[in-house]
């Protein structure tokens, strides 16, 4: 007798656990994956990474990218998500809006300060990722941290800012004074120092004065007090060329441990001309030199979308970036500790208002506690700092 075929077994399984999953979150400062909200599996030193890798390589949440189920050409490269700053879930209510009489300054510094140890990096013990548990040391690659950090910043590291007089200058000293002291041999360079017939003194002479780092070299100087591609041609000077800017960061770098390069106001001021008569920035500069690169950053108000388009710009070109406070006020108000909440994930340091005007042995000394282990300072405890601070 014939004997009837077995029914066949339905197949339920979702084809996107099969893939395991998708997308996991956002890329903004507190989600997983994001490059200015703590950019997972940086391009810094040590971090398994290399540095100016581009940034839609793939996923760095840690979940892998889902094909097309029926697809008929290779799937597209994912967009590079810009780091936004945290918002507000679809159907919640807004906060009704504080007022500084209505807020008590000791409570919310307290409760900032449990919200910044909650968000620390790596553990000082260990050093390795609370959200992986992989040593940096073993350069293996593995699923990204939210806030993956290189264990410590080396080599070329570019400073910008979000705008003219946030401190990159004093940022830069005392970056330069903290590794310094951590033992590493520190040149910094100026590439376009503009505004000399002002009769103030250049950027070089502050971190000299400051830090007093082995070397110290300006490339190119102009009269006037503009962007340096326009003080070059006001003053019919040769613009800075982009590829012997990059030869002599990189011959410097082959002398030194760290090599620190301080731009001119935001990160897209043009700086010079390449060999095609193009305008170059310096963005540009970290894209060629596959460095990573410091924000330096306003404590007060407007500086989140400052900070965010700048995070934004640098990620979007591959390049992993963190942010430091130039100057933290003695008596900070509510706006400066709400800002505070905000950039907690992307921050390595915050130096005091006064850092500029102290005496160059008490800055050289108090440098370190300004800047996490990363910047080779010893700021490892956001939430003691906070206290401080307050």
């Amino acid at each position: 007798m014939p004997v009837a075929a077995p029914p066949r077994e339905r197949v339920t399984d979702d084809p996107l656990h099969a893939h395991g999953g998708g997308h996991r979150g956002g890329h903004g400062a507190g989600h997983s994956g994001g490059h200015g909200a703590g950019h997972s599996g940086g391009h810094g030193p040590g971090d398994g990474h290399p540095a100016g890798a581009p940034a839609g390589e793939a996923h760095r949440d840690g979940a892998p990218a889902v094909p097309p189920l029926t697809a008929t050409a290779p799937p597209a490269e994912p967009e590079a998500d810009p780091p936004a700053l945290p918002i507000e879930e679809p159907g919640e209510s807004p906060a009704e809006p504080l007022t500084e009489a209505e807020v008590d300054g000791e409570a919310l510094a307290a409760e900032i300060g449990n919200e910044l140890a909650a968000q620390s990096g790596e553990s000082p013990q260990t050093g390795e990722s609370p959200q992986t548990g992989q040593s940096p040391q073993t350069g293996e690659p593995q699923p990204a941290p939210a806030r993956a950090e290189p264990h410590e910043w080396r080599g070329i590291i570019l400073v910008t800012g979000t705008d003219t007089e946030v401190g990159k200058t004093i940022a830069t000293a005392a970056m330069a004074a903290a590794a310094q002291a951590a033992g590493l041999r520190v040149a910094v360079i100026k590439p376009g120092q503009t505004g000399i017939a002002t009769g103030a003194p250049t950027d070089a002479e502050v971190i000299t004065r400051l830090a007093g780092p082995e070397t110290v070299r300006t490339l190119a100087e102009y009269p006037e007090p503009l962007a340096p591609l326009a003080a070059a041609k006001v003053a019919g000077q040769a613009a800075l060329d982009l590829f012997e800017t990059v030869d002599a960061i990189r011959a410097e770098a082959e002398k030194h441990d760290l090599v620190l390069v301080e731009g001119a106001g935001g990160l897209l001021v043009p700086m010079g001309l390449r060999p095609s008569g193009e305008p170059w920035t310096f963005a540009d500069l970290a894209t060629t030199l596959g460095a990573n690169v410091i924000v330096v950053a306003r404590a007060g108000l407007g500086t989140l979308n400052h900070t965010a388009l700048t995070l934004e710009a640098l990620h979007r070109r591959g390049v992993y970036a963190r942010v430091i406070l130039g100057a933290w006020p003695h008596d900070p108000e509510l706006v400066h500790w709400a800002n505070l909440g905000e950039l907690v994930p992307h921050l390595v340091g915050a130096l005091p208002s006064d850092a500029g005007s102290m005496d160059p042995g008490v800055f050289r000394r108090s440098a370190p506690g300004w800047l996490t282990p990363a910047l080779h300072g010893v700021l490892d405890n956001w939430r003691v700092w906070a206290e401080e601070a307050g």
